[in-house]
């Protein structure tokens, strides 16, 4: 189906949303953001872009009262690109999360769909890049989640094989993030308890057709100026042709402190591990690790960060990175910005800069910004 017959059938259904809105409360929303991007990875590339900041999205949300302290909840959210007037989630419509579920004050949260794992949560919280967090020039998207490791095949010390997970391409070898939206996920959060929530998920493999087997958890802890965060994530799929396990375990702890009220420090550790699916047992691990300030002006925000990654069991695999932005609060929905971000590349990594990869590992990715963001 086209992206303009999905974006009609979308306005028909949001005329029949806000019909139903009052039998039950239905907000529908979005984000649109557009900017100039300058980007030197090998070669230089100048463009308007959506997303530059953050991804372009339109999404409902909604919850209807049962009774007796329940509540039924939905969500569903599709990514825009705005530049093209096109839907950015190809074949999948609410590419961005699909979800239904049941609440309770005292029993806590289940809901079945698509949905972001526990482990996102973290990252999300403990970086203050931007009024809406993680920036596309930010390094918790840049080094510790464009890739968990892409490098040359041929520096690699351990043996490896293609996968649902893993694989190589034109010589480099990439292992997938694990911490964004998963299919078919179950998953129940708690109810606060002095500050102190827990969340725990469960994806059906469905036969690894679809997604892979996912299961993970989180910890997250609020009081005042301290926002604490622990994620765990495991992810298992197969190697091509085969029925060999390719397995990623993540694990990471974040935080924030407000120091004074226009004042924030954060950062995270984040560690993994890759069973490759080649020999049984062998595995590539590796680390990273990011710190960040921020400062809240009358009108505006200035943010930078810094994160470096190692990898074991591949040479001259590491990399590192910062990102620097500021944005200027037109009011509480809009915003115009200016960001830079680096990407400075080991010998063997091909690390990527708010999606654009070197031309060849080794080469550093440099970009440039400035946009317009506007959320209703």
């Amino acid at each position: 189906m086209h992206s303009t017959s999905k974006l009609s059938m979308l306005a028909a259904g949001a005329l029949a949303f806000t019909s139903c809105a009052m039998a039950q409360n239905v907000t529908m929303y979005g984000r649109v953001d557009v900017g100039l991007q300058n980007i030197s990875n090998g070669t230089t590339r100048t463009g308007v872009d959506s997303g530059t900041y953050t991804a372009s999205r339109l999404g409902f949300r909604g919850t209807e009262d049962l009774g007796g302290g329940l509540s039924a909840l939905f969500f569903m959210e599709m990514g825009i690109n705005v530049d093209k007037g096109e839907a950015a989630g190809g074949s999948r419509l609410f590419n961005r999360g699909s979800y239904v579920g049941l609440s309770s004050a005292s029993a806590g949260t289940v809901t079945l769909g698509r949905q972001y794992v526990p482990i996102f949560w973290p990252f999300l919280f403990a970086d203050d890049a931007g009024p809406l967090r993680l920036h596309g020039y930010s390094v918790v998207q840049s080094i510790q989640r464009s890739n968990l490791f892409k490098a040359n095949s041929s520096a690699l010390n351990t043996p490896v094989a293609n996968g649902g997970l893993a694989s190589a391409s034109s010589g480099i070898y990439s292992v997938g993030i694990t911490s964004g939206f998963e299919n078919n996920l179950i998953v129940y959060k708690t109810p606060t308890m002095g500050g102190l929530t827990v969340s725990a998920a469960y994806g059906a493999p469905e036969g690894y057709a679809d997604s892979a087997k996912v299961m993970g958890a989180n910890a997250e802890y609020r009081q005042g100026d301290l926002y604490l965060g622990a994620g765990w994530n495991r992810k298992q799929g197969q190697v091509t042709g085969g029925t060999a396990p390719q397995k990623i375990n993540e694990s990471m702890v974040g935080g924030m402190y407000s120091v004074t009220k226009e004042f924030n420090v954060w950062g995270n550790v984040h560690g993994w591990d890759l069973e490759a699916g080649a020999v049984t047992g062998n595995k590539f691990k590796g680390h990273d690790a990011m710190v960040g300030v921020s400062y809240k002006l009358p009108t505006g925000q200035l943010w930078a960060n810094y994160a470096a990654k190692s990898v074991n069991n591949c040479t001259d695999c590491g990399s590192r990175g910062f990102g620097v932005g500021y944005h200027h609060l037109l009011s509480k929905r809009t915003d115009v910005y200016a960001s830079y971000g680096r990407v400075n590349n080991d010998n063997n990594s091909a690390n990527s800069l708010n999606s654009f990869a070197p031309t060849t590992a080794g080469t550093a990715v440099r970009g440039i910004g400035v946009g317009i963001a506007h959320q209703f």
